[in-house]
């Protein structure tokens, strides 16, 4: 293996937790999807970042994390840099439901750069099971959540920070990011699923990720398989998709989702992991 290629997090660094809890999050998955990283991998490429678990458990020294949530990544700069100052204002934060919806009102655009990260964690930590979802005016509208609801200590703001230093964090259209993908590079994505007649919850932001989305990413998966990316896709088994990339490795898997925050309301549902490359589960 050479000595910049990616590699699983292992040493006196050890594992990072994700800093954030996310609606739709693979943390179940991560065997399977540790197993299918390619060890000849320059760089690592993720368009739809969210959590960051995949990059949170691999060694990778150059990455590119990206998403096009502006307050998740405008968050996760600040926490890059600064990791004391916003944990000193997201741990001062009230618990209770009262304290929740007082601080979920205020406008993100009447705190400073430090406040508005503060907030966010806060609500993505108290929130009903990590869901981000924003109304048609932009405004975060999740519910407070139920059951053991806390923030991470100093020690964890600080380890997530230094493994966010070893990566480039932008705010992009998946387009753009797949757009610089070739040779050496090694992208995973997780893009929410196109709605098709499905009401717009606006689970991931108003119109996030519609059919029209679903045929750019197509589009541009094609093209950066072109230009010998290597490429991992986890998602639906939607017939566009699977009939578009017939050509690449698929497996099947069932995962189990937490519908409404309780064990009995947890189903199971299908998804694929498609790859341009071959690997094995072992």
């Amino acid at each position: 293996m050479q000595a910049n290629s990616i590699a699983l997090g292992s040493g006196a660094q050890g594992a990072v937790e994700p800093l954030l809890r996310w609606a739709g999050s693979k943390k179940k998955l991560l065997p399977v999807l540790l197993a299918a990283v390619p060890a000849d991998a320059e760089r690592y490429i993720e368009p739809f970042a969210g959590s960051a678990v995949l990059f949170l458990r691999l060694g990778a020294a150059h990455a590119v994390l990206s998403d096009l949530n502006e307050s998740l990544i405008e968050t996760y700069r600040v926490i890059q840099r600064c990791p004391r100052a916003v944990w000193e204002r997201a741990s001062m934060l009230g618990d209770t439901p009262e304290d929740y919806y007082a601080i979920r009102a205020v406008p993100r655009e009447h705190l400073n750069v430090f406040e508005r990260a503060a907030q966010f964690v806060y609500l993505n930590r108290y929130c009903f099971n990590g869901v981000y979802r924003t109304n048609r005016a932009g405004q975060f509208n999740v519910a407070r959540g139920k059951g053991h609801l806390f923030m991470p200590d100093l020690n964890a703001f600080k380890a997530f920070a230094g493994r966010l230093r070893e990566a480039e964090l932008r705010c992009s259209d998946f387009e753009e990011i797949l757009g610089e993908a070739a040779t050496g590079d090694f992208v995973y994505l997780d893009p929410p699923y196109a709605l098709g007649d499905k009401r717009d919850r606006g689970e991931y932001g108003c119109d996030a990720f519609r059919e029209k989305d679903e045929r750019r990413l197509i589009a541009a998966l094609l093209a950066a398989d072109r230009r010998g990316a290597k490429i991992l896709l986890s998602y639906s088994p939607a017939a566009t998709v699977l009939q578009a990339l017939k050509k690449w490795r698929r497996h099947n898997l069932t995962v189990v989702r937490n519908v409404a925050g309780f064990t009995a309301a947890r189903r199971s549902a299908d998804e694929v992991l498609l790859s341009n490359y071959d690997w094995s589960r072992g």
